[in-house]
C-alpha cells in the first residue's frame, strides 16, 4: 500500500506544473541599430533559453505579474500573456505543430531612457497542492487548501507553491538593483552587465526582506545551471547560502539561471501564521537568468 500510494504522489507531482517545470526570464539586448532594445520572454521548463510554451501538456499556468523595474524603482506592467491550451496539427511527416505563447515583449530604448540597471520580473499565481484521504479511506489529490476540501478523514501533506524569476539589463552603466518585491530576491554584489567566463559571482539573497542563511536543519543553497554548462547532462553547480551570501565561479558564456528553493513550515505561532490551516508548508522557488560573456 505504501509504495502504491508513493507512486501516486510521484505521478501527481511530477505532472504537476510547480514541479516540474522551472520559471524564467530571458532577456537579451541588441544594439544593431540605435539606440537599441531588448526581447523579453517567459521561460518555461527544463532547458533554458526555450523548452516550453506557457500552455503545455503540463497545463496552463497562471502569470500574475510581468514588469519591468527602472533604475529608479519605477515599476512598468509588460501585460499579462493570454495563455490558452494548445492545439496541435498533424502532418504527413508524422510531426505535429503547435502554436504558443512565449509573452515575447520588445522595450525600445530612447535617448530619454534612464541609465543603469533594470529588472525585468515575473511570478506565477501561487497555488495550493493537497494530498488527502477521503471518509471512504480513498487517496485523493487536488489544487486547494486545506481548508477547502471538505471530505477529507486525514491530510498526507498540503503545500503552497511560489515562483518568481527575473532578469537584468543595464542602459549606459550597471547600478545597485532596486528590491523587486520577489519573495526570495537574488542580488548581484558586482557589476553583472561585464560577468565573463571564469569570472567569481557573489550574490545576496533574501527571504521575505530577511537575510537567508543555512544551518544543520535548515540548509539553504544557490544552484547554476546553463545550456553551456550543467543542463545538457542533467546537473547545476551549487553553494550553499551562509549569512546571507552565496558565490559561483561560472566555467562558461552563455545564459545561466541562478535559482534559490526554499521550504518553510506553516505554524500557528511563526511567521506564516497566516496560512495555518490552509496548509502544512510552502515551498518558495525563485530564478535570476544572466548573460555570460565570453
Amino acid at each position: 500500500m505504501k509504495r502504491i500510494l508513493f507512486s501516486i504522489v510521484l505521478t501527481f507531482f511530477f505532472a504537476s506544473t510547480a514541479m516540474s517545470h522551472s520559471l524564467w526570464i530571458n532577456l537579451h539586448e541588441s544594439y544593431a541599430h540605435n539606440p537599441g532594445h531588448a526581447i523579453s520572454s517567459i521561460g518555461w521548463g527544463h532547458s533554458v533559453p526555450m523548452d516550453d510554451f506557457l500552455g503545455s501538456k503540463a497545463g496552463l499556468i497562471e502569470i500574475e505579474k510581468y514588469e519591468i523595474l527602472s533604475p529608479d524603482g519605477t515599476i512598468s506592467s509588460l501585460g499579462i500573456p493570454e495563455i490558452k491550451p494548445l492545439e496541435k496539427t498533424k502532418t504527413s511527416s508524422g510531426i505535429t505543430i503547435s502554436k504558443g505563447d512565449l509573452a515575447a515583449r520588445k522595450i525600445g530604448l530612447t535617448d530619454l531612457s534612464q541609465k543603469g540597471t533594470y529588472q525585468v520580473t515575473a511570478s506565477l499565481k501561487s497555488k495550493f497542492f493537497t494530498s488527502y484521504i477521503d471518509k471512504n479511506g480513498k487517496t485523493k489529490m487536488v489544487t486547494k487548501p486545506m481548508d477547502e476540501v471538505k471530505d477529507a478523514k486525514s491530510f498526507n501533506f498540503s503545500i503552497k507553491y511560489k515562483n518568481e524569476a527575473k532578469s537584468y539589463m543595464t542602459i549606459d552603466r550597471w547600478s545597485d538593483p532596486k528590491p523587486s518585491g520577489n519573495a526570495i530576491e537574488i542580488k548581484p554584489l558586482s557589476d553583472f552587465s561585464k560577468l565573463k567566463a571564469g569570472d567569481l559571482a557573489e550574490f545576496e539573497i533574501t527571504l521575505n526582506g530577511k537575510s537567508l542563511s543555512s544551518s544543520k536543519q535548515e540548509p539553504n543553497y544557490l544552484y547554476a545551471a546553463s545550456n553551456t554548462y550543467g543542463g545538457p547532462d542533467n546537473f547545476s553547480l551549487c553553494s550553499m547560502i551562509r549569512n546571507g551570501k552565496a558565490q559561483i565561479r561560472i566555467p562558461s558564456a552563455g545564459q545561466w539561471l541562478i535559482s534559490v528553493n526554499v521550504k518553510k513550515n506553516v505554524d500557528k505561532d511563526n511567521e506564516l501564521k497566516e496560512l495555518y490551516g490552509k496548509c502544512q508548508s510552502i515551498s518558495y522557488n525563485s530564478s535570476l537568468s544572466i548573460n555570460v560573456k565570453p
